[in-house]
């Protein structure tokens, strides 16, 4: 299925493929212009259904990285180009979009912004990744081989289940939910994926070397002024943590929120904060129009 069918003004669930790699889509008809969700590492795009229950009016298009939501993993290291490519596909044809990034996504959030900004109404960084000071990436090679073997042993049935398990520590570990919540059989049938087992790891894995590469981009590319809001969940690591958000929010020239009762998913514990931003973002661009 095509990428264009979000323009049918019709809800929309698809496997498609944006820059050479096969992604998985959702979207929402709506006002425009539309707004992009984009999760951090292992972060599915159901988990902004909170968010898009706030948001009903408006166009969203949710996006998930190739490994999640039947997306093959690719077998290989993803580069902070290629996720910017990635991006960068989807607004040439869906139009520029307010994009909401949350953890890691933020670097291609930023990337995309400084190099397209003709493809960016606005930016909310949803208690993005910060990493002002890099240092520079080791080879990655054992880490693909790592990616690699443990897409292959996590088809045995016990290695899904803990690939499960593990991801619902994760969950709650970073929001207000607890472990003994019931997840849903969508949840369970993800996190049991060899796909997504192989490309979680492969995300985090290629952390150190987006780092630097969004570093370098930041020398090559001013900062185009986009109005941008970061969202900072205050219980992720308290004042340490709201002082390095403060300094990404001086560099982009952004507004900084510091939310006081969530986690790291600020998309699950406040839904309502995310949601606001993408209001006041829309409300100053029609002031300016």
């Amino acid at each position: 299925m095509s990428v264009s069918e979000l323009q049918t003004g019709l809800p929309v669930d698809v496997l498609t493929v944006l820059a050479g790699r096969v992604v998985h889509l959702t979207g929402q008809p709506g006002a425009r212009p539309p707004t992009v969700l984009l999760g951090g590492c292992g972060v599915p795009s159901y988990d902004w259904d909170l968010v898009a229950e706030l948001l009903p009016d408006l166009s969203l298009v949710r996006l998930d990285r190739p490994g999640l939501l039947g997306s093959p993993w690719p077998d290989e290291m993803p580069r902070l180009n290629a996720e910017v490519a990635t991006l960068a596909a989807l607004l040439e044809t869906v139009g520029p979009a307010i994009v909401v990034a949350h953890s890691m996504a933020g670097f291609h959030a930023e990337a995309l912004a400084r190099q397209r900004p003709d493809l960016v109404a606005g930016l909310v960084l949803a208690d993005c990744s910060v990493e002002l000071v890099p240092r520079r990436p080791r080879l990655q090679r054992g880490w693909l081989w790592l990616a690699r073997r443990v897409r292959r042993i996590a088809a045995v049935r016990l290695v899904g289940r803990l690939s499960s398990f593990s991801q619902r520590l994760l969950v709650a570990a970073q929001s207000h939910r607890r472990v003994s919540e019931r997840v849903s059989s969508l949840t369970r049938q993800t996190f049991r994926d060899p796909d997504t087992i192989a490309s979680v790891l492969a995300e985090q894995a290629a952390y150190a070397e987006q780092v630097w590469d969004l570093a370098e981009l930041r020398k090559a590319y001013s900062w185009p002024g986009i109005p941008t809001v970061v969202l900072t969940a205050a219980e992720k690591g308290g004042a340490r943590w709201i002082a390095k958000q403060a300094q990404l929010a001086e560099l982009l020239q952004a507004l900084q929120v510091v939310v006081a009762d969530s986690r790291h998913l600020i998309m699950i514990d406040r839904p309502d904060v995310v949601a606001q931003a993408v209001r006041e973002l829309r409300a100053r661009r029609n002031d300016h129009d």
